[in-house]
C-alpha cells in the first residue's frame, strides 16, 4: 500500500489498524517429534520483547498537537486531539474487559482546579521513577500493570493524579474508547520531509471533551490542560459506577501533555494566524502582493541623484548592503544577494567556470562598490566541499576514472581507423570485442593485411596528428555525444557526486545566513516569494568542484566537462525529495528548469508541522516539489520546479479538526457512495450535539455512547443509515471542513 495512490489532498478512513503481535514479552518455542524416536530435549526456546511505550514516549512520536501547544484562540467548539506517526501505537497493548480491541490511550481534557499535585509544572505533572509509581498506596489508586522487560524499575515515569470523584465524570467508557481513535491515510508528497509516515498512515486519539471558555466578561484565554494518558491496568474503573472504595485520587501515566488557551477570539486559529500573513501585503492605505517578494523593504529614496537611484534598484532586486572589509584593511560595505531573489537574474556570459571566489568579485566602478554575492557562493561551495571528507574522496574517484576513458578515447582519437563518430557510438552495455569488431574500419583491415609496403603519401599526410593537440583534444572534448560517453564512462563514479551536488544546490547544507542575510527580509509571521538565481547557485556549484585540482590537466578536464556534472546534478535534484521521502506524485510538465519558492516564517509552522502546501498551474495541474523542509521550527522552505500560478497552504488531511459549529450542531454528510451522492456530501438536517450529547453534570464531556447512537440514528432517518457504524464513520462525521489559503501570481509577475 503507497499513500501515492490516493489524490493530493484526499484522506481514508480506518476504525483501527491492529498489530500481529502485541507489545509485551514473549516466548518461542520449538520442539521435535518423531514417530518411534526418542527426541529427549530436543528443541528451543527464545524470549523475546514486542516493544511498545509503556511508562514514557518519545515526544517525536507525535506529530501534531490540536490545538497547538501554547496557542489560544477559538477553541471552545473543537476536540483537542493528536496524530501519532505510528499508526500501530493506540492499539500495541490489550486491554482487558472488553470483547472489542480497545485502544489503550486517551486524551484528557483538563481544568487546573481537577487535577492533584503537580503545583510546579505548567500542566500540572508529576514525577517519579517507575518502581515509586507503581508502589502500592492507600489513597491512591495505580494501574494494575507488569512492567515490560524492556523497563526498568529505575526508569523515569511521568503521572497526573485526579480525584476519585471526578474520575467518572472525566475518563471515556471502555466500550467508549474504540471511538475516540482511529487511523487515517494520506499521500504525504505535499509535506516537510521530517513529516512523512510509512505508507501515509497515522494515528489520532482524539479527546472526549469541549475545552473550557472564560467567565462571562473575562477577556482573557481560559487555560486548558490535555494528557495523553495509559489506560492498562485501569480497566475496572471505566464503568458508570466505579468502585472506589478508600482511595482518594487516581494516578495515571501520562505519555504527553500540553497547554493551550480557549477562548471567543480566532486570532490564534489557523484562519487568524494567516490573516496575519495576508496582513503583510498591506501598505497602510491597500494590498500590495509585491510586498510578499524575499527582500528588504524598499526604502522611499530620493531617485533624482544616481545614488539614490541606484540604492533603491539594489534593494528591489533583492539585494542587502553588508560590512565589507578591503584587504588593504578599509572597512566599507558591499552588496550582497543571496540565492533567493525577487526577480529572474539574466545569465551570466561565461563559457569557463570560475577558478576562483576573487573572480566572481564584481566591481561596480561607477560607485566604488563591490557586489559580493557570486564570490559568497564560490566560497561557500568551496567550504561546504572541503568540510565533506567523504565527497573530496568521491570527486577525486571520479576525475580519476574520467582521466583513465578521457586516455582511452584519445588513444582511439589518433588512429586513423577510428573517427568521433565511431567512438560516440560505444557503449558500456557490450562487450569489447564486439565494440571492437563493430569499429573496425576498412583502413583498419587494410592495415592488419598490409605486408609492409609504405602507405601512399597522401594517407600519410591524411594520419598525421593535429599540429594543435590542444585544440583536438578541446574539439573533442566538446562534442556533446563524446561527453555523454564520459558520463556513461563514469557512471558509478558520477551519481554519487551529482547526488551531493544535487543536495547543494537545493541549498540543504548552505548555512540560514546566506539565505537570508538580514532578520528583515524574513521578519516573524511573514511569507516571503522568490526565485532560485541560477548565477549564484552556478558559483556554488564551482566553488564545491574546484577542491583538489592539482594541475593544469584537471582544471581542463573540469571546464570540459562541468556541463555534464552540472546536468546530472540538477536532474538528481528532480529525483531527491521523492528518493527521500518515497513519493513522486504526478506534475506539470515545464520547459525549463526555473527554480520557484517560499519561506514562511510564522507560529503555524510549529503548530501545524505537517502543514499540506501546493503549487498548482491554472490548467489544474500541480508543480512538483523539489524540497520542502522546516529550516527552524518556525521557519519553512519551499522549492517548485516551475513557477505555480498559485501556492496554496492548508491545514493537513490526517489532522483535521474534530467538533461542532458555534451552535453545537453537527452538519451530517453521506457516509457511504450511492451513486447520486459521493461520500462526505452534507446531509440536512445538522444534529444537535451539545448539549443533547453531553454527560448530564459534566462540564462539556461528551456521552460518546449517547452521540453513536444519536448520529447513527439520524444518518438513518436521512436515507444514509450504516448497517455497522464504527470509529470511523463517527471521524468522517466529526470532521470539521479544513481551512485552505491560496495566494495566486499577480498580472506583471515574471
Amino acid at each position: 500500500m503507497s499513500s501515492t495512490d490516493l489524490p493530493i489532498g484526499d484522506l481514508q478512513l480506518y476504525d483501527a489498524w491492529i498489530p500481529a503481535l502485541d507489545a509485551g514479552d514473549w516466548r518461542i518455542e520449538v520442539t521435535h517429534t518423531l514417530d518411534g524416536v526418542d527426541t529427549g530435549s530436543l528443541g528451543a526456546k527464545q524470549q523475546l520483547t514486542v516493544s511498545a511505550p509503556q511508562f514514557a514516549m518519545d515526544p517525536s512520536a507525535i506529530l501534531n498537537r490540536y490545538p497547538p501547544e501554547g496557542s489560544s484562540g477559538e477553541y471552545g467548539r473543537v476536540l483537542p486531539h493528536v496524530v501519532l506517526r505510528d499508526p500501530l501505537l493506540p492499539w500495541e497493548r490489550r486491554l482487558s474487559g472488553s470483547s472489542e480491541r480497545q485502544p489503550w490511550l486517551a486524551l484528557l481534557v483538563l481544568r487546573e482546579d481537577e487535577i492533584v499535585g503537580g503545583e510546579g509544572s505548567p500542566t500540572r505533572t508529576q514525577t517519579s521513577t517507575v518502581a515509586s509509581f507503581l508502589a502500592k498506596d492507600a489513597k491512591v489508586l495505580k494501574p494494575s500493570v507488569t512492567r515490560a522487560g524492556d523497563v526498568a524499575d529505575t526508569d523515569p515515569c511521568t503521572f497526573v493524579q485526579i480525584e476519585t470523584s471526578l474520575f467518572p465524570e472525566l475518563l471515556p467508557r471502555l466500550a467508549e474508547l474504540r471511538f475516540c481513535a482511529h487511523c487515517r491515510r494520506a499521500n504525504i508528497a505535499d509535506k516537510a520531509e521530517l513529516s512523512r509516515s510509512e505508507n501515509g498512515l497515522f494515528a489520532l486519539v482524539v479527546a472526549n471533551r469541549f475545552p473550557a471558555l472564560p467567565a462571562d466578561g473575562d477577556a482573557g484565554a481560559r487555560k486548558n490542560i490535555v494528557h495523553l494518558v495509559s489506560l492498562e491496568g485501569i480497566e475496572p474503573f471505566l464503568v458508570d459506577a466505579p468502585a472506589f472504595g478508600a482511595y482518594t485520587s487516581v494516578a495515571l501515566v501520562s505519555l504527553a501533555s500540553w497547554t493551550f488557551g480557549a477562548r471567543p477570539d480566532p486570532a490564534e486559529d489557523f484562519r487568524g494566524r494567516m490573516r496575519k500573513i495576508v496582513d503583510g501585503e498591506y501598505d497602510g492605505t491597500r494590498y500590495t502582493p509585491s510586498n510578499l517578494w524575499l527582500r528588504l523593504p524598499v526604502p522611499d529614496l530620493d531617485t533624482s541623484t544616481a545614488a539614490g537611484a541606484e540604492t533603491r534598484r539594489r534593494i528591489t532586486d533583492g539585494f542587502v548592503p553588508l560590512l565589507y572589509q578591503l584587504r588593504t584593511g578599509e572597512q566599507t560595505f558591499a552588496w550582497y544577494r543571496g540565492p533567493c531573489v525577487p526577480l529572474i537574474p539574466a545569465p551570466l556570459e561565461r563559457t569557463t567556470p570560475f577558478p576562483t571566489s576573487d573572480s566572481a568579485l564584481i566591481y561596480q566602478g561607477a560607485f566604488g562598490v563591490f557586489d559580493a554575492s557570486l564570490a559568497a557562493a564560490f566560497e561557500a561551495g568551496r567550504t561546504l566541499a572541503l568540510a565533506d571528507r567523504g565527497f573530496g574522496k568521491t570527486l577525486l574517484d571520479f576525475r580519476r576514472r574520467g582521466h583513465r576513458a578521457t586516455d582511452a578515447l584519445l588513444l582511439r582519437l589518433q588512429s586513423d581507423a577510428f573517427s568521433a563518430a565511431e567512438i560516440a557510438q560505444l557503449s558500456t552495455d557490450t562487450s569489447v570485442q564486439d565494440e571492437l569488431l563493430g569499429l573496425l574500419s576498412a583502413e583498419l583491415l587494410a592495415d592488419i593485411g598490409n605486408t609492409g609496403v609504405a602507405a601512399p603519401a597522401a594517407e600519410r599526410a591524411r594520419a598525421a596528428p593535429d599540429p594543435d593537440p590542444v585544440t583536438a583534444i578541446r574539439k573533442f572534448l566538446a562534442d556533446p555525444g563524446v561527453q555523454a560517453l564520459l558520463a556513461d564512462l563514469t557512471r558509478d563514479a558520477l551519481e554519487p557526486v551529482a547526488t551531493w551536488l544535487a543536495r547543494l544546490l537545493l541549498l540543504y547544507p548552505v548555512p540560514f545566513q546566506l539565505i537570508v542575510p538580514d532578520a528583515r527580509v524574513l521578519p516573524p509571521e511573514s511569507l516571503r516569494f522568490f526565485y532560485l538565481d541560477d548565477n549564484w547557485r552556478r558559483a556554488l556549484f564551482d566553488g564545491a568542484v574546484s577542491i583538489g585540482r592539482a594541475s593544469s590537466r584537471d582544471t581542463f578536464f573540469h571546464e570540459i566537462l562541468q556541463d555534464v556534472l552540472f546536468r546530472a546534478a540538477n536532474e538528481a535534484a528532480k529525483l531527491l525529495r521523492s528518493r527521500r521521502i518515497g513519493v513522486d506524485p504526478p506534475a506539470a510538465e515545464v520547459a525549463a528548469d526555473r527554480i520557484s519558492g517560499f519561506l514562511f516564517r510564522s507560529a503555524v509552522v510549529s503548530a501545524w508541522p505537517n502543514l499540506a502546501v501546493r503549487g498548482g498551474m491554472n490548467d489544474g495541474s500541480s508543480l512538483k516539489i523539489l524540497r520542502l523542509d522546516a529550516l527552524a521550527p518556525d521557519v519553512l522552505l519551499c522549492l517548485f520546479r516551475g513557477i505555480p500560478d498559485f501556492v496554496e497552504l492548508a491545514e493537513p488531511q490526517e489532522g483535521f479538526r474534530f467538533g461542532v459549529d458555534d451552535d453545537g450542531k453537527l452538519p451530517l454528510r453521506q457516509p457511504v457512495s450511492d451513486g447520486a451522492q459521493p461520500i462526505g456530501t452534507q446531509l440536512e438536517p445538522p444534529l444537535a450535539v451539545v448539549p443533547a450529547c453531553l454527560r448530564s453534570g459534566s462540564a462539556g464531556v461528551l456521552d460518546v455512547g449517547a452521540l453513536v447512537a444519536a448520529v447513527s440514528k439520524a444518518l438513518t432517518t436521512a436515507g444514509a443509515g450504516l448497517a455497522t457504524f464504527g470509529p470511523a464513520d463517527l471521524a468522517l462525521q466529526m470532521i470539521k471542513s479544513p481551512e485552505t489559503i491560496r495566494f495566486t501570481a499577480q498580472p506583471g509577475d515574471p
